[in-house]
């Protein structure tokens, strides 16, 4: 039985932790205010307050799961070690996305959500295009050359995310590892010194 009222401390967590469990465990068609609300402990009025619609909920799930990669972006290593940083951002990226495929497909599979999020990205400047803007602020600030590699970089981590969702076992057991993923990627992100 979920306990009635509000809790103490911790409603925005209590908030975002049902609503991630709510769309990964059932998709967007039972994510309602109301059942999370419900799921919460919360009233329904408390989403509205803090989040002000569905949409700025979906965003605050997103937002929580990037924290990791914002405090990892944040914490700039002095070690000139470029395999252990991509390695560190391949890890923390494909996390991110393990959690957020399920609100990216909720937002992409309803019209209302994608029209409200599309808005809200153009005017906040939002999406996907900022975690390549993320990787080349980490490892090279001027260097826009590598933005395809940084891309590829973000690609594999996004793949290796949805393939952990969706393939089947057999298939898992044939996927590139994170190392192998960085060492392919390695030579893209090492200047060349007859440049």
């Amino acid at each position: 039985m979920t306990p009635r009222g509000r809790p103490r401390t911790g409603v925005r967590e209590a908030v975002i932790d049902s609503a991630q469990r709510l769309l990964t465990e059932s998709g967007v068609a039972r994510l309602s205010t109301k059942e999370v609300a419900a799921r919460a402990g919360v009233a329904e009025s408390s989403i509205f307050y803090h989040f002000g619609d569905r949409m700025g909920l979906l965003h605050a799930v997103i937002q929580q799961h990037l924290r990791p990669l914002k405090e990892m972006l944040g914490e700039r290593s002095g070690a000139a070690d470029l395999r252990a940083d991509l390695l560190a951002l391949v890890a923390t990226l494909e996390e991110f996305f393990l959690a957020a495929i399920p609100i990216m497909a909720a937002i992409l599979s309803d019209a209302e959500l994608r029209a409200t999020y599309e808005t809200r990205s153009r005017d906040l400047d939002l999406g996907p295009h900022r975690a390549v803007d993320a990787v080349l602020a980490q490892l090279a600030p001027d260097a826009a050359e590598l933005r395809p590699a940084a891309l590829l970089l973000v690609g594999a981590a996004h793949q290796r995310a949805l393939q952990r969702h969706l393939s089947p076992p057999a298939a898992l057991s044939a996927l590139p590892s994170a190392d192998a993923v960085v060492d392919a990627a390695l030579p893209l992100f090492t200047p060349d010194p007859r440049r």
